[in-house]
């Protein structure tokens, strides 16, 4: 901390550097009027002159102060620690020290000090001005703001940029340490449902826990909204830290509120070590934010070591959503794919299920099952949705037109994620959509999975029924893979079960999985739905659901996905691929 320019002024001027060594009762009356502290000591330390600001501050008088020590008026240890700088001024030093200094009365000042050598007539050290600004609200403020840069408000932990600052310090000595983070599942519905209140007191008991009972540790920090990271310093050592991660996840399993009540609360625990390839202290910190996050992919509650093929997989995955941006900013790259679904009684064509598609300039066809997931994680998947459902109708309301004469109208699946599920605009996208390409709501089915219906079902209900009120009709997809209520299921306003591909593959398996099938077709009819199963591989498969009176089926023994062209030369056929020859 800066003194005063004063301060350094009158330094100068008492150490006859600048015009002379003025007399000191000339400099009286001029340092009375100063807040500046100013005191002339002798040889031994002792006070020879006090101005009327120092006097003040040491609750003496003019008179008393005369021959006294510093430690005589605040004690020995404020003797001691003045030692060295009054020894330096004393060989002819000008210096400067800063630090708190307590007062006579009780309490604690922080204060700017400069020693400044004074020298008798013949030149000779004499003495030292001790030259003193109380610095205390600058101090106060300057803590403050560091308080307000470097830590937590709500827990009074660590901020995430003190733990930057204490990695660097170990990496720049280089010395080994680990980061644990500890992300808390589901903390967002707990603040959403319980209240912002309930929520900072439960966070406040994890630190509490962490800081008394998570062992010896270098640092704990509020590293986000719902996370906090233990720094560990030493080498690396999973044997004796598993033990641990065991202990913070009951720690935070046993999180109160201050008034006692409870909630049940588990963690997703990532750990990384640092090491030889980790340039800067934060690639540490990344690293073992991949690992929470493959914690959290697993299901929460359970830690991860991060491995290099982690960061690897996020590097990949960053890179395919910048590229999936641009396609669709540019309506390159993707196509969808169509394909058909067929009536089984008569194998005539019913419809077609529209599939996105994604050939990589660099990379070729990239699976669904890769970029689909990366559009649902970063929102992407609206936009993306939005131009399968727009592409979808386009083509149906195109195709309609080259069906066969007398032939039923033909229908179009197109999925609906479950972020779309939950954005307010899908009801006037899709309107929109209809009157844009001329589709007839009946032509449209939207597929929503069982998983993501149930999630929140009445709010599902609610959507779904808007849709309807479109006219569009609505399948649940994957059915008998998620978690469906019959009080719900009942309500829903939809026309069709989706039966999965693991039930349709395994009913050759035995009589059992035959009649989870059977049982899923009667189920439907008595609600009133038709049912439509996937994954129809082989004849037999066929042939068993025919049986069963299944009403429409897809899968690799009718057609694969097909390109637009390939679809449409279906539409118009009187003879299908998959028809027995007449």
């Amino acid at each position: 901390m800066k003194p005063d320019p004063q301060i350094v002024a009158l330094a100068a001027a008492l150490s006859g550097t600048e015009g002379g060594a003025p007399a000191l009762n000339t400099l009286r009356q001029v340092l009375d009027i100063l807040p500046v502290m100013v005191a002339l000591m002798d040889g031994e330390r002792r006070h020879v002159y006090a101005n009327r600001a120092y006097l003040e501050r040491m609750g003496r008088t003019a008179d008393d102060i005369v021959g006294l020590t510093v430690g005589d008026i605040l004690g020995p240890d404020t003797l001691r620690g003045t030692q060295d700088t009054a020894e330096r001024a004393l060989k002819g030093e000008v210096v400067q020290a800063e630090g708190w200094l307590p007062r006579a009365g009780g309490g604690n000042d922080y204060v700017v000090r400069m020693h400044v050598p004074h020298r008798g007539p013949d030149g000779a050290i004499a003495g030292y001005f001790v030259i003193m600004q109380n610095m205390t609200d600058r101090r106060r403020t300057q803590d403050d703001l560091f308080r307000l840069a470097y830590y937590d408000p709500v827990t009074g932990l660590a901020n995430r940029l003190l733990l930057v600052k204490h990695m660097g310090d170990f990496h720049t000595m280089g010395e080994p340490f680990t980061v644990v983070i500890v992300d808390f599942d589901r903390f967002v519905d707990i603040r959403t449902s319980l209240g912002q209140g309930f929520a900072n007191e439960i966070l406040s008991d994890v630190a509490t826990r962490l800081s008394n009972q998570a062992g010896a540790v270098d640092l704990i920090a509020r590293i986000s909204d719902h996370a906090f990271a233990l720094l560990i310093g030493g080498l690396c050592d999973p044997a004796a830290i598993e033990p641990r991660l065991e202990a913070i996840a009951a720690l935070v399993r046993s999180a109160r509120s201050s008034s006692g009540a409870s909630v049940f609360l588990s963690a997703s625990i990532g750990v990384a070590c640092a090491g030889p390839a980790h340039e800067r202290p934060e690639d540490v910190l990344r690293d073992a934010e991949i690992a929470t996050g493959r914690a959290r992919e697993q299901g929460g509650g359970r830690h991860s070591w991060f491995d290099p093929a982690m960061h690897a997989r996020v590097v990949e995955q960053v890179r395919l959503e910048h590229d999936l941006r641009r396609a669709l900013e540019r309506g390159e790259e993707l196509w969808v794919a169509y394909q058909p679904i067929v009536e089984m009684v008569t194998g005539g064509l019913a419809g077609f299920e529209a599939l996105v598609r994604w050939n990589h300039p660099e990379r070729g066809n990239i699976p669904p099952g890769v970029f689909i997931p990366i559009a649902e994680s970063t929102g992407l998947i609206v936009t993306l949705g939005a131009w399968v459902l727009r592409e979808a109708c386009r083509q149906i309301a195109d195709w309609q037109e080259k069906r066969l004469p007398g032939s039923a109208a033909l229908f179009m699946s197109v999925n609906l994620s479950t972020r779309q599920l939950n954005d307010p605009d899908v009801v006037p996208l899709v309107r929109d959509v209809l009157r844009e390409t001329g589709a007839e709501p009946s032509w449209i089915k939207l597929e929503i999975t069982e998983s993501a219906v149930m999630e929140k079902a009445e709010q599902a209900i609610q959507l779904l029924q808007s849709l309807r009120g479109l006219g569009i009709k609505m399948s649940i997809d994957d059915f008998g893979t998620g978690y469906s209520s019959l009080s719900y299921l009942h309500k829903l306003p939809i026309d069709s079960l989706k039966v999965d591909r693991s039930f349709v593959m395994a009913m050759h398996q035995s009589e059992e999985n035959r009649a989870i099938v059977r049982i899923i077709m009667d189920l439907a009819r008595l609600l009133g739905f038709d049912v439509i199963a996937e994954g129809i591989e082989t004849s037999a498969d066929a042939n068993l659901l025919r049986a069963l009176a299944c009403d429409y089926g897809q899968g690799y023994h009718f057609a694969r996905p097909l390109p637009a062209a390939d679809a449409e030369a279906l539409v118009g056929a009187e003879h299908l691929p998959w028809q027995e020859p007449r």
